[in-house]
């Protein structure tokens, strides 16, 4: 391709350079005419002899050119012996011209001798001079088969050189993802991992890398899961000086200040339910879903729902059924994903405002006119303890561990979870299911 391109900038540059010559030679011939006394006293002479003079005056320079010499009104005057051969007319405008001439082409000069005369001088070329046609048709054939061919190899090479590459952007990709869903990362695919074996590996930059990467992996998810057993040992060890906590406190009452006692039972007990809830989403993030699900309906789980947490506000759950549907779920799973956002909508929004459930099209659609989710939070949905500034509305604490459930059965059973709020103006999530 780089060649035919060269030869292509090379071809245009030389006949462009050919034909300033040309047009210098034409030039030169025509001044030495108009400048000649000569010349110019025989304008009015027959043919014949106009035919000497310009003879006399260009001499072996007039050889190869045309000549003819028209009135104003391009009625021919003179012209010289050639020009009958061409057989095509030649334009008195422009000044420079040229004009296509059988299988040749005449380069054409325009210039006024007089106020009544214009000189004509011009010069035959060959056909492929101009156009420069120095391919056939074959020729052109077999360049365009040899550039398909050139790049169809080319075409093949980047597939196969670009493919560990893409196979490893693609990896890389999906590990983000898994990152941050608090999931484990993969092995690099095998493919890749061969290429550290193969002969040149030590001196490939690539092959480097893949190890690099790998190594970076393994890392990541030993440190992973000893930060998640850690976790969880640390959760489970603080149950048991919770539980003796409180019993020396409820032991001790008596001789406690008034308002002391149930402050601490409160904090303690709070503490105590956000452990479980956290050992509650830690074991449903390392679960599988269970192999016997029960067929559920949407809107009596809603219900079931409302009732219990109806203590956090009464008859504010305003509830549409458009379309009931069935979902195919663990019981426990379900009614705990409806609680937590109800809890949430309660939780978030003005006592005075309602709440809105509606039930249709294998969606259940949960909104509230609280303060919104920031953008930073709802980047980080499906991470525990991920809370924002917002204020609860009833008093209630907030760890984050609600949304980080939702968000993770909904994953487990291929749930499509959306998210739709921006600070000050309410929050709107949709559970879309499939349907059976």
């Amino acid at each position: 391709m780089a060649a035919v391109s060269f030869n292509g900038v090379t071809t245009y540059f030389f006949r462009n350079e050919r034909i300033h010559l040309i047009d210098y030679q034409i030039q030169r011939v025509a001044d030495t005419l108009m400048h000649s006394e000569d010349f110019k006293n025989n304008l009015s002479m027959p043919s014949e002899q106009l035919d000497h003079v310009i003879t006399d005056i260009l001499g072996p320079g007039r050889i190869g050119k045309v000549y003819i010499l028209r009135d104003l009104s391009g009625t021919i005057i003179y012209e010289s012996f050639n020009v009958a051969l061409l057989q095509t007319p030649l334009p008195i405008d422009p000044p420079w011209l040229t004009v296509g001439a059988r299988d040749q082409y005449v380069r054409i000069f325009n210039a006024h001798v007089s106020n009544d005369r214009i000189l004509q001088v011009g010069m035959v070329l060959d056909n492929n001079f101009v156009n420069w046609r120095i391919f056939d048709a074959r020729t052109l054939g077999l360049i365009f088969l040899l550039v398909i061919g050139l790049f169809g190899i080319s075409a093949a090479l980047t597939l196969v050189l670009m493919s560990p590459i893409r196979i490893l952007n693609d990896h890389l990709t999906t590990a983000t993802s898994d990152l941050k869903n608090l999931k484990d990362v993969d092995r690099l695919p095998e493919e890749l991992l061969k290429l550290r074996t193969n002969f040149w590996a030590k001196a490939d930059e690539f092959s480097s890398l893949i190890a690099t990467v790998q190594k970076l992996i393994d890392r990541i998810n030993r440190n992973y899961k000893l930060t998640r057993s850690w976790t969880l040992q640390m959760a489970h060890e603080l149950k048991t000086p919770l539980a003796i906590i409180r019993s020396e406190t409820e032991s001790r009452a008596a001789i406690l200040p008034k308002d002391f006692t149930p402050t601490i039972l409160k904090e303690i007990d709070w503490t105590s339910d956000t452990i479980t809830q956290f050992l509650s989403w830690a074991e449903l993030e390392n679960s599988h879903p269970h192999k016997t699900l029960h067929i559920l309906r949407m809107s009596t789980v809603v219900q079931n729902a409302c009732d219990r947490i109806a203590k956090l506000g009464p008859n504010r759950v305003d509830i549409t059924l458009v379309k009931d549907f069935s979902v195919a779920a663990s019981a426990g799973h379900l009614d705990q994903l409806v609680t937590n956002l109800l809890t949430n909508a309660f939780k978030f929004s003005p006592t005075e405002k309602p709440i809105r459930v509606t039930i249709g099209s294998q969606k259940l659609v949960i909104s509230d006119e609280g303060p919104g989710i920031d953008e930073g939070i709802l980047e980080r949905i499906g991470e525990p303890f991920n809370i924002g500034l917002n204020k609860s509305h009833t008093g209630l604490k907030g760890t984050g561990l609600g949304l980080a459930w939702v968000s993770t059965v909904s994953k487990l059973y291929d749930w499509k979870l959306k998210i739709d709020s921006k600070p000050g103006s309410g929050t709107s999530i949709t559970i879309t299911f499939p349907e059976l």
